[in-house]
């Protein structure tokens, strides 16, 4: 039993390799990858799992570690951290089913969804185009693309300061590289005359231009359950027409963003 033991803490190496491997193949293909790496990387992901697997396979046919309590013990407390740090992940996601957040994207949108070329509103034909992108174009300041007519898509948010203005926000939530680091980008959008701005919280399409915020009106918008947001400070959407979409899409997130058209949208 002793010489069990013993063969079996000096593969411990080769085994917890053989583990890891399988957890980044199962997290890449079944698991809830995004939340923690662009969904851009699984085939990165899936080749370090193979590579993994060759190394552990060999190292736990070949040991050359000696048994070891204290190495024993501490692959016990990495599997212990997993374990529990999984469990409350798993826990915060279930308390988080009315968060339009927790709803993981099964796939990126730039290699699944075609992006229009072109969205026609009020016979008029604007450009497609999603918040991280006009935002860029608008912090260049004012230029022939503010001219230019755009759709923008993302979830509103209203407030009773914004609302006294004929205003709303119109955010996404932009993933860098994973969803911890996830930012809120948007804009603040003038509502057409005659026109109520779309309910809180729901998914909406603007249709408009871009129109510089004067001095004396701009502000730092703070997004509620936010850790980081980034409103547009210096230009508005002004909107020409509004859409109010009663169901929100698979895709709420933004992977990517371009610097030319076809935009990401």
């Amino acid at each position: 039993m002793n010489k069990l033991l013993a063969a079996l803490a000096a593969r411990l190496d080769g085994l917890a390799m053989l583990a890891l491997a399988g957890f980044m193949g199962w997290l890449a293909t079944a698991g809830n990858y995004w939340m923690y790496l662009n969904p851009k990387f699984k085939p990165v992901t899936l080749a370090a799992a193979v590579v993994l697997a060759v190394l552990g396979a060999y190292a736990t046919l070949r040991p050359v570690a000696k048994a070891n309590l204290g190495r024993g013990l501490c692959y016990l407390a990495l599997a212990c951290l997993v374990w529990f740090a999984e469990g409350g992940l798993q826990t915060l996601s279930a308390n988080n089913d009315s968060d339009v957040f927790s709803v993981a994207p099964s796939l990126p949108a730039p290699d699944i969804a075609p992006v229009p070329e072109r969205l026609r509103a009020g016979g008029q034909d604007y450009v497609p185009i999603n918040t991280g992108e006009l935002y860029d174009i608008a912090a260049k300041g004012p230029g022939p693309a503010f001219e230019r007519p755009y759709a923008v898509r993302g979830f509103v948010h209203r407030s009773p300061e914004l609302d006294a203005k004929g205003q709303f926000v119109l955010y996404r939530l932009a993933v860098w590289c994973c969803f911890a680091d996830g930012t809120a980008v948007g804009f603040r959008v003038k509502t057409p005359p005659g026109q109520q701005p779309p309910a809180d919280k729901s998914w909406a399409v603007a249709y408009g231009h871009l129109a510089v915020i004067p001095e004396n009106d701009r502000q730092d918008i703070i997004l509620p359950g936010m850790s980081f947001s980034s409103v547009s400070a210096a230009a508005l959407l002004a909107a020409d027409a509004l859409e109010n979409k009663e169901l929100i899409p698979e895709e709420t997130y933004m992977f990517e963003w371009r610097q030319a058209e076809p935009y990401a949208f």
